[in-house]
């Protein structure tokens, strides 16, 4: 009988056949930095030693999670009163009528948000289904009641197109919108990461540049396809966020 498999290359020479059914088993593996990675040798103890390592990294990283929440739930939210009129009308001002379950979603999302506890709240949906406009409501929110927000997604392409989109759907609207990623220039960077601490930007969209940033009057940070940021990244947002409404 022909079979199908998967050839692994291991050091020395060695292989590892996977089965096509077994797909499931592999994963791509994503270095911290793009940095090669070291190839193990079948059999030796070396892999075992950095399975114990990335394993207590993991229990430290995990009992940080809990610490953190555990402060966040005893934490004082930022109030952001959801009955305003404005916030009402930047809904309808959509360019699309809201599904049942946006609406359902903004709708919770705003009273969480104005319950006086630390939203923690994570938003799924295939591609295109507008998780963005849900996110874009959020932010309106956050600025008619005077306060900043931050968008942070692990692309530049991503940062670009929602740079585009919220320009558009903010355009009626006067609120200071920046975006910071690899392309702004040292002297853009500087003056956009100066606005938000002075409080002179109300919105600001960005890779992991804005990481440094200090803010004025920071409400709340949406980050986009969480999963795809790494470890001391994630670290970092924790670090942000302590104070902020969080929307994944």
């Amino acid at each position: 009988a022909t079979r199908e498999f998967v050839v692994i290359g291991y050091q020395g020479d060695d292989t590892l056949l996977v089965p096509v059914e077994n797909l499931e088993t592999i994963d791509r593996f994503v270095a911290d930095g793009g940095a090669m990675p070291v190839i193990d040798k079948l059999g030796k103890s070396s892999f075992k030693k950095l399975k114990s390592k990335v394993r207590d990294k993991l229990f430290a990283i995990a009992s940080d999670i809990i610490k953190l929440s555990a402060q966040r739930h005893l934490k004082q939210g930022i109030v952001l009163n959801s009955s305003s009129e404005e916030a009402k009308v930047f809904m309808v001002q959509a360019p699309f009528v809201h599904t049942q379950d946006q609406k359902r979603a903004i709708e919770e999302i705003e009273e969480e948000l104005a319950s006086g506890r630390l939203m923690d709240r994570l938003l799924s949906a295939d591609v295109g289904f507008g998780k963005t406009e849900v996110a874009m409501n959020a932010m309106y929110l956050a600025f008619v009641n005077g306060y900043q927000s931050m968008i942070i997604a692990p692309t530049t392409l991503l940062t670009s197109q929602h740079f585009k989109s919220f320009k558009e759907r903010f355009a009626p609207h006067d609120i200071k919108i920046a975006k910071i990623d690899r392309f702004s220039s040292a002297k853009q960077k500087k003056e956009i990461l100066e606005g938000l601490e002075e409080g002179n930007i109300d919105v600001v969209i960005g890779t992991h540049a804005l990481l440094k940033a200090k803010f004025n009057k920071l409400a709340l940070i949406v980050i986009d396809e969480e999963h795809k940021f790494g470890v001391k990244q994630k670290e970092a947002l924790k670090e942000i966020s302590l104070d902020a409404h969080l929307l994944s």
